[in-house]
């Protein structure tokens, strides 16, 4: 009887799912998508968005697209029983691993919740309670914590491709773990998709968005050597990255061995008689 009950409300569950359109599969993996992330690199946000920062204060994109810095963005929202606090206590660990890169001087970092529910108060609590995290001076000014409506908080999300939605079974939302990186000019130029993050990759990230006015000529090797793998979320070789370094290394051995062999043949001329 037990089995017969059991079989009845997983065909029940079934039914529901294939009257919507779709099978008990496919509706799992439409869910699974509804809280991804997109390959938005290239994205403009747009600079009129509105929102208030912790201090109770409106705060417009436009403060700081166009600006000089590269922006860190994170999305989620305060109020997050695990995952948001857990992304951005990583970046922050990522970041004061950065010795020479800092925030307000370097970069700059953005906070936006997606719970139009929040107010200035949870998210000026939000930094409170995490602003101690960022080992780094300046974070005070460089670190806004922003809230807003519906609209602008979905017209945001919809840019930077950062998906979500309410989950009524958890009494939470699902969305993904994510650092988005924007130009000065507020394009998405890097998003790293993961919960914990190598202080190496978050800095070349912050190189690349800041579109050559942050780093070193090494960083600029690195960054013309390595390519993002969005598989890994990290900057490596790829297979094509070590056939072409092979490729111009074979070119240059190639030289020197013919530079080198005519020089020996010059040595070897005997002398001009004298006249």
């Amino acid at each position: 009887m037990r089995t017969f009950l059991f079989s009845l409300l997983l065909g029940t569950g079934a039914l529901v799912a294939q009257s919507a359109g779709m099978s008990t599969t496919r509706s799992l993996e439409s869910r699974d998508e509804a809280a991804q992330q997109e390959n938005t690199i290239g994205k403009q946000v747009d600079p009129a968005l509105t929102f208030t920062d912790e201090r109770g204060y409106p705060f417009k994109l436009q403060q700081y697209f166009p600006g000089k810095r590269p922006v860190l963005l994170m999305l989620g929202y305060y109020s997050c029983p695990t995952m948001c606090g857990t992304v951005l206590s990583a970046a922050f660990t990522a970041l004061s691993g950065i010795d020479d890169l800092q925030p307000g001087t370097d970069y700059q970092i953005l906070n936006v919740s997606i719970d139009p529910r929040e107010t200035a108060e949870t998210a000026r609590t939000r930094k409170q309670n995490f602003l101690p995290r960022l080992a780094k001076t300046g974070g005070e000014d460089a670190w806004r914590v922003l809230v807003g409506d519906e609209t602008n908080v979905k017209q945001l999300a919809a840019t930077v491709g950062f998906n979500y939605y309410w989950s009524e079974a958890t009494h939470q939302f699902a969305h993904p773990a994510s650092l988005i990186f924007l130009t000065p000019e507020g394009k998405v130029s890097r998003i790293i998709v993961n919960s914990a993050f190598q202080p190496a990759d978050v800095r070349l990230a912050l190189v690349e968005a800041s579109q050559g006015t942050l780093g070193t000529f090494w960083d600029q090797v690195k960054l013309n050597c390595l390519t993002f793998d969005p598989t890994t979320n990290q900057y490596s070789l790829t297979a094509m990255t070590i056939m072409r370094i092979g490729g111009a290394l074979t070119v240059v051995i190639l030289a020197v061995m013919i530079w080198v062999m005519l020089r020996r043949e010059r040595g070897k001329r005997p002398a001009a008689a004298p006249a």
